[in-house]
Order: structure tokens, then C-alpha cells, then sequence
């Protein structure tokens, strides 16, 4: 008896060792171990951990004009088509900065900001505008106060170069976004 309880066991520790081990690893966390492993130095290693979240920030935003796309509501995916290029642009941006740096980059938004945005499409037609706006304007606005903070700390002059560069960028688009969700609120 104790024989087959023991099998048992050990036949679900295994299953469970065996489903945690083959779970694939989010793209963002493999480029911070690859950075974490290239960067010795404390400062560097804090840079690349930098135009990590961004470039995670902006496939999260990329992402977010994508499902404003696809539920076709015309003025949010008007909006989507309009701001998208500009999020693919800086993208495009942080790729050749990283490029230049050294640094290892994640493909595509984390599997919980996916999750957080897909959970969009479930909006009832009649609060899916307003719940959008809310949500890539706070999402813009937050990668705005990063690269704001972020310019201010680092020493790195090639990153603060880049960052000052994208900012008014990044800041018309948010222009954009405030101005659609002013014409939403006053429908």
C-alpha cells in the first residue's frame, strides 16, 4: 500500500516538474536574463532594463491599437490606425538603440498585458470607446513619465539623446488620444 502511495506521489511531483519546466518563458523575461548575464556593470545593466520596459510598453500600446482595430468601432479604430505607425515608429527606434547597445529586446507584450488587453474586446459596444481611450491614454502617459524621469536620471548620453528625441513623440501622440477621448465624452 505504502508501495503505490509512493508511486503515486512521485508520478505527480514529476507530471507537476514536467509542466513548470515546459511552460515557455515570456519573451521580456529572457531579454532581462540575457541582459542581466551581458552587463556587469550596475548602471548598464540598469539602461538596458530601461529599453526593456519601454520597448514592453510599446508593444502593449501596439497591442492595444491592434484590438481597437479589430472591433472596428469606427472612431477608436480610426484613432488605432492613426497612432499605431507612431508606436511601430518608436519601436523601430528602441530596436536600433538596443541594436547599437548590445541589448536583448522582448518580442511582444508580456502574456498578462496581453491578457489585460484582449479582455477589451469584452466591453459592451456602448462603453468600449471610452473604456479604450482610458486605458491607451494611461498607458501613454505612463511611458511619458518613464522616459521623462528616466532622461533626467541617466548618465548614458546616447540613451538620453534617444529619449529626448522620442519624447515630443510620444507627447503628440498623447495629444492625439485626449483629443478623440474629448470628442467621445462630449457625444
Amino acid at each position: 500500500m505504502k508501495y503505490v502511495t509512493f508511486i503515486r506521489l512521485w508520478a505527480i511531483v514529476a507530471w507537476i516538474t514536467v509542466v513548470a519546466c515546459s511552460r515557455p518563458q515570456e519573451s521580456k523575461d529572457v531579454a532581462e536574463e540575457k541582459n542581466r548575464e551581458k552587463f556587469e556593470n550596475k548602471t548598464d545593466e540598469r539602461d538596458a532594463q530601461f529599453v526593456v520596459e519601454t520597448a514592453n510598453s510599446l508593444h502593449t500600446l501596439i497591442a492595444l491599437a491592434d484590438v481597437a482595430i479589430e472591433r472596428n468601432s469606427p472612431r477608436t479604430s480610426n484613432a488605432a490606425m492613426a497612432v499605431k505607425p507612431d508606436f511601430q515608429s518608436l519601436l523601430s527606434e528602441v530596436e536600433v538603440f538596443a541594436t547599437s547597445q548590445v541589448i536583448t529586446l522582448p518580442d511582444e507584450a508580456t502574456e498578462s498585458d496581453v491578457i489585460h488587453v484582449r479582455a477589451l474586446l469584452d466591453e459592451n459596444p456602448g462603453k468600449f470607446d471610452e473604456k479604450w481611450c482610458t486605458e491607451i491614454r494611461e498607458e501613454n502617459k505612463h511611458l511619458i513619465g518613464e522616459i521623462e524621469s528616466y532622461g533626467a536620471a541617466t548618465n548614458d548620453l546616447n540613451l538620453k539623446t534617444w529619449l529626448n528625441s522620442a519624447l515630443p513623440q510620444v507627447r503628440a501622440v498623447q495629444d492625439k488620444i485626449v483629443d478623440l477621448e474629448n470628442a467621445i465624452s462630449e457625444l
